[in-house]
Formats: structure tokens, C-alpha cells, sequence
């Protein structure tokens, strides 16, 4: 994972405390006002970023030396069911209770969030959130967000509506490493569906001029939401939605296509090497190209233009459709060789000499800017979707169920959790055609010694514990982050099985205890009594109630 070079530079752990709304620059760039809290010191103290970092930004999330933990800080997972998202009330954050979320007399502003109704339960959802969810994906999207149809600059426009075989051409300003079919659906959604494209527009039009965020939400009826959230008193306060059903598709077959997919054509013979190549190898070394380690430079209101730009995969949200499609990627024609040599020549001026021998690693900032030919800094883009089926948003909700039962019942407990994805590489990767989720549950008792809850998926009869850590005195956040990574890299690597012999010489400072066959009797999966008896056994067994 790439660093945020300022975050990375600071000394502590900076948690996103809350999310203030855009603000247009001076230089016409539009920035997120946010407020981060440095968590040794508990100062919070706004931090302008790019609006190209808001795909990577939610209240509760932990930067640790710049990179953004797997841990939150703040909120549990839990499952919504919203009747229709569209019915939404706009109100201002002055709804927030405080027992559910206090400013801390820090100059937020009045922004502006979303109130539901479901029965005795008042869901808040922060306006800038949802936006982030619906349309945010990459950076690309945050940067076109508030610039009159620039999503027709990265797309040829369609006539919202549907469309029987739908054709998306996208354009060079489309990083071609962003085209996952996950993203291609949600851009079909966001560009061509009328409900998709009439709450996209609505952004610029509600907040332009504005020091809030407002927008129309889609009308999508019977949605299930996976959020991370806050909860006291009957009212729920969404800091990061994961995952929402409801979207349709605008069409019953849709294919894409970019002007760098195209057809290989062999521009020499097999084995004939030009002058130009020679030279090259025979680079000195004051002539030196280094390998650079990058990290994103939040500093940076501009990148080079680069429509083959590294896409950095960190999912942080799913895509979920009423049904499954076809989606098929169409491959251009082969340039004329003419075309290829001017475009190879304009590339070669930029392209340092290499120096095979004498390699350096150097570290180079990259920037998540719009693109600008003036700029000299790399772009760098973000890979933030997988996709998954409106099944897979609840496969983990008994046990999600279970945490909050657990910090209903110890108030004094600090209870933070959230659901990652594993990494890719195995078959145990995978749930189908879907990467295997993980709940990482975070007990903080007033000792602040945290205990670790990580129960993985085990759809495909897998035998899988789950497991827990307690923490012995003194520890830091980071400490628990480092193991906890450990863990989930090697349960990968090792097909499915916890292997915890490298970290277990670590006894000194935690302790691992397993839960075998947990919560596998299906028939009683949505049996309160069944899961309060969990709830129950986990606190006794990780010495919660004392």
C-alpha cells in the first residue's frame, strides 16, 4: 500500500475525525475540508486534502506512519435495511445526539446529513458519505465530481435511460487500469441510469457555493446496507457505508471499449532491434534511472497525464446489482505504425536512461490531482471496488450481530469493528467469484489494553476457528495492526489455516485463543436468544466483564 507522504512524515497515528465539507481553491482545485485527530495527543485540527483522496477518507479510519489501517478507531459493522433510499430526510448535523457523536467544540460548520426512519430506529447518514459510496471510485470520479459534465470527458455521453445493448467508450482522460467490470457497472449506473445520473448531477447543483454537501439520492427501494456506524439510544449514525443493494442495471448487455485496448501489430520483424534500442543499452551511470518506492503527495494540485497510471488495489467497497450480467470488453484496431511512432517518440523524451548496474531506490511522491501537462509529478489512481451479489452483503451479519450484542451489554467497553477483504493469490482467497470477507472486531476496556476478535467467512464447509488476541501492557496501535496483518497474510498463504507459530513467539506481548465451530448452527442464525448466548461466551472468555 502507498503511503500518504504527510500523514507518513507525521509522528503519530492520525485517525479521519470528521469529514467538513469541499471547498474551491483559489487556483480553481477543489479540496475536502477534514478534521484529523492526532491519537497520542487527542488534538483534532483540520487538515485540507485533495478531493481526489475522498475514495480513501471516512470519520473513524486510522492512518498509522501513512498508511490506512485495517482497524478503525471507531464504529461497529452492522447491516441495514432502508425501505427506500430516495425517501430521505436532509437535515443538519445539529440531529446528531451526543451520546452517539460529539464535535468536541471543534469549528465543524453545519453540514448536512441524511435522516431515515425504519420503525423505532433513526439511521443519520452524513451527506458526503453517501456521495463517497454511490459514485466515488477512483479518483478520476472524486475529481470530476464538482467540474460542469466532465463525466462526458471521460466517457462518449449516452442519453440517460435504458438500454437493450449498451457500449460505454471511454476516453484517454479513463486511467485504463481502473476498468475492472466491478467499476464498469458502477459508471454504466452512474453515467446512463436516470436515477444514477440525476443524483450525480444533483451534487454539483446542491453544493456548489455551499459549505456542505448535499445531493438527491437515488430512489433505491428495499436496500440492504453493510456500514460501519455508531449507535446509542435507538438512533444510528452511519461513518462508512461498505456495501448497498438497489442498483439496476441500465441495460441487458453492456460492453466497453478505450482507445489504449487495442489489437497487438508487430511494427518490425521478430529480432530486429533499432538504434534507438542500442543506445539505450548502452546507458552510463551518470545517465541512471532509480526504483522508486511512491508514496501520494497530498500537497500535490496536479499530476502528468497518464492514461496507463499505476491503480493501487485497496478495496474499501462492493458493488452490488440486482442481477448479473455480461459485460465484454471490445478490442479497437491496431494503430497505424505511423500513429505508434509519434506516440513512441513523445513518450521516449520523458523516459529516463537506465542504469542496470548501479540501481538506487529513491522515494517519489505521486499525486491523486486532476491531470495537468504543466505537472512533473506521477499520478497514481485507486482500485476501491470488488464486486459482490446482494447474498454476500449478509454472510457475516450473525456474527456482526453478535458484536454489537456484546457492546450493548458493556457499556464501558470501547467497540470498534469492521469488515476487510483478504488478500488475493489462493483459492481460499476467493468465495465463488468473490474475495472472502473478514470481521476484525476491537475491544478497548477502560485499561486500554485492546482484545482482537477476527472471525473469516467459512462459506465452502471450510473448518475454520475463529480467533483472538489479548494484548498485554504496553500497547500501541500500530503493534496490533502489524500482528494482525501477520495473521490474515499468513491464513492466506497457508490455504485456510490459521498459522500462528511466528507470531506466538511474540507470548510476551499477547496471547492468541481460538473459538472453534462458531455460531455453525444455521437453523438458529437469527435466533436472538441463540446469538445473545455468543455474545455471552465471548465476554466471558475474553475477561470483558471485569
Amino acid at each position: 500500500m502507498i503511503p500518504v507522504q504527510q500523514f507518513k512524515e507525521h509522528p503519530h497515528e492520525l485517525e479521519i475525525f470528521w469529514l467538513t465539507g469541499f471547498l474551491e481553491t483559489a487556483e480553481s482545485d477543489w479540496t475536502v475540508l477534514t478534521a484529523v485527530r492526532d491519537m497520542r495527543s487527542d488534538i483534532v485540527k483540520p487538515w485540507p486534502l485533495p478531493i481526489g483522496m475522498l475514495p480513501r477518507l471516512a470519520p473513524g479510519r486510522v492512518y498509522v506512519q501513512g498508511i490506512q489501517s485495517r482497524i478503525p478507531h471507531r464504529g461497529q459493522s452492522m447491516v441495514l435495511r432502508i425501505d427506500d433510499v430516495g425517501a430521505a430526510e436532509e437535515v443538519t448535523t445539529e440531529s446528531i445526539p451526543p451520546d452517539v457523536f460529539s464535535f468536541r467544540d471543534f469549528p465543524y460548520g453545519v453540514q448536512h446529513v441524511l435522516r431515515y426512519r425504519q420503525g423505532n430506529q433513526v439511521v443519520l447518514v452524513p451527506t458526503i458519505e453517501m456521495v463517497r459510496y454511490l459514485f466515488l471510485h477512483n479518483k478520476t470520479m472524486a475529481n470530476a465530481l464538482m467540474r460542469p459534465s466532465a463525466i462526458n470527458t471521460l466517457c462518449c455521453a449516452e442519453e440517460p435511460g435504458f438500454h437493450p445493448n449498451l457500449h460505454l467508450r471511454f476516453t484517454s482522460d479513463m486511467p485504463c487500469n481502473c476498468l475492472s467490470e466491478a467499476f464498469i457497472s458502477e459508471f454504466a449506473w452512474t453515467a446512463v441510469h436516470p436515477d444514477g445520473r440525476r443524483s450525480w448531477d444533483s451534487v454539483r447543483e446542491r453544493t456548489l457555493g455551499q459549505r456542505y454537501v448535499s445531493l438527491q439520492p437515488p430512489p433505491l427501494v428495499g436496500s440492504t446496507w453493510s456500514v460501519r456506524a455508531l449507535e446509542s439510544q435507538g438512533t444510528v449514525l452511519v461513518l462508512e457505508i461498505s456495501a448497498m443493494t438497489g442498483k439496476r442495471y441500465p441495460c441487458d448487455h453492456l460492453s466497453y471499449s478505450h482507445p489504449s485496448i487495442r489489437e497487438a501489430k508487430p511494427f518490425r520483424p521478430a529480432g530486429f532491434r533499432t538504434r534507438q534500442d542500442c543506445e539505450d543499452d548502452q546507458a552510463t551511470a551518470d545517465e541512471s534511472t532509480d526504483d522508486h518506492e511512491r508514496s501520494i503527495d497530498a500537497t500535490a494540485v496536479g499530476s502528468r497525464t497518464n492514461v496507463h497510471q499505476a491503480a493501487l488495489h485497496a478495496p474499501a467497497k462492493l458493488g452490488t446489482f440486482d442481477r448479473e450480467i455480461t459485460i465484454k470488453r471490445v478490442v479497437l484496431p491496431a494503430r497505424s505504425s505511423s500513429t505508434m511512432d509519434q506516440d513512441r517518440s513523445a513518450r521516449r523524451q520523458f523516459r529516463a536512461r537506465r542504469d542496470r548496474l548501479n540501481p538506487r531506490r529513491v522515494q517519489t511522491g505521486a499525486s491523486v490531482g486532476e491531470q495537468d501537462a504543466s505537472s512533473s509529478v506521477a499520478p497514481i489512481e485507486f482500485r476501491l471496488l470488488d464486486p459482490a451479489g446482494p447474498e454476500d452483503v449478509t454472510v457475516l451479519e450473525p456474527i456482526m450481530t453478535v458484536v454489537g450484542l456484546m457492546a450493548k451489554d458493556l457499556p464501558a467497553v470501547r467497540v470498534a469493528s469492521s469488515v476487510c477483504l483478504l488478500k488475493e493469490g489462493r483459492a481460499f482467497s476467493m468465495v465463488g467469484r468473490n474475495r472472502r470477507p473478514c470481521l476484525i472486531a476491537v475491544f478497548t476496556p477502560l485499561s486500554g489494553i485492546p482484545v482482537v476478535l477476527m472471525s473469516v467467512d467459512h462459506s465452502g464447509e471450510r473448518a475454520l476457528s475463529s480467533l483472538a488476541l489479548m494484548f498485554s501492557p504496553p500497547c500501541e496501535f500500530p503493534a496490533v495492526e502489524t500482528h494482525i496483518n501477520s495473521l490474515l497474510d499468513r491464513l492466506v498463504d497457508h490455504g485456510g489455516h490459521w498459522k500462528t507459530g511466528t507470531v506466538e513467539n511474540h507470548s510476551d506481548l499477547f496471547k492468541i485463543k481460538r473459538f472453534r465451530r462458531v455460531l455453525r448452527c444455521r437453523a438458529r442464525l437469527k435466533d436472538l436468544n441463540y446469538l445473545k448466548a455468543w455474545a455471552r461466551k465471548f465476554s466471558v472468555q475474553l475477561n470483558l466483564n471485569k
